[in-house]
């Protein structure tokens, strides 16, 4: 993969692909209204209701739809579950010597889950950038007001709406890809960017988050990706899984 045989300058580059996007819906926050207006169906509003628009995300509502979310909101962390599993059986087996390519780049994938989803976005970011997700917002049915990505003064207090967890764990399974050997990362590569993708668009659909939260959160799994392959190497040898 051409990113990491050239992870520092991938890096870079992928980090400030993230900023612009970041300056992108600061400066137009009407874009994220408006994409996430046309999965939005408005209905007349109880008399006392104090949201400004009443309604529903109905693809949140729909259930294969809502099938399919569970299924890719849990397919990442059984993903690093099995990895983590693996790794400890392997050490604690004494086969460490047996396996020194897959454990090194298992490691770099189980450390990127964790330092961007759980930490980064989960533990920081959604926990203090109090952005209402849009169904809480009052343009969506919900009493809070909207704030823009570059705004932190919102109404939420906790698992708010800045930056998508599900999107970065999207973002991870694309990075997943890279243990894999070129054969198997031919046939996968389309489904699972195409799962990764729809991961992302769901939760806009569903008035989960906003679409700059889903990307946002998308690019985050691949930039701390490449910085720890920047830092530690990507290492590549006929122990790779074929």
């Amino acid at each position: 993969m051409l990113l990491i045989d050239r992870p520092v300058r991938a890096f870079a580059g992928l980090l400030f692909l993230w900023f612009i996007v970041y300056a992108f819906f600061r400066d137009f926050p009407s874009v994220d209204i408006a994409f996430s207006n046309l999965f939005f169906t408005e209905t007349t509003c109880a008399e006392g209701a104090s949201a400004l628009r009443c309604g529903t995300f109905a693809a949140g509502e729909h259930p294969i739809l809502s099938a399919i979310r569970t299924f890719l909101f849990f397919l990442p962390g059984d993903l690093v579950i099995a990895m983590l599993v693996w790794s400890i059986d392997v050490h604690f087996r004494g086969q460490n010597g047996r396996y020194p390519v897959m454990q090194h780049n298992v490691r770099i994938l189980i450390a990127t889950w964790i330092i961007s989803v759980a930490i980064i976005v989960n533990m920081l970011l959604k926990a203090n950038s109090a952005r209402p997700r849009p169904a809480a917002t009052s343009l969506f049915g919900g009493d809070m007001e909207f704030k823009a990505v570059a705004d932190f003064g919102g109404a939420c207090t906790s698992n708010c709406s800045f930056i998508s967890g599900e999107a970065a764990s999207a973002g991870w399974l694309i990075c997943a890809l890279a243990i894999l050997s070129p054969r198997l990362r031919r046939i996968l590569f389309v489904p699972v960017v195409a799962a990764a993708l729809l991961t992302v668009f769901l939760r806009v659909m569903f008035g989960r988050h906003f679409l700059s939260d889903a990307l946002l959160g998308f690019l985050s799994a691949p930039v701390v990706f490449l910085f720890l392959i920047a830092i530690f190497g990507w290492k590549k040898a006929d122990e790779v899984a074929r």
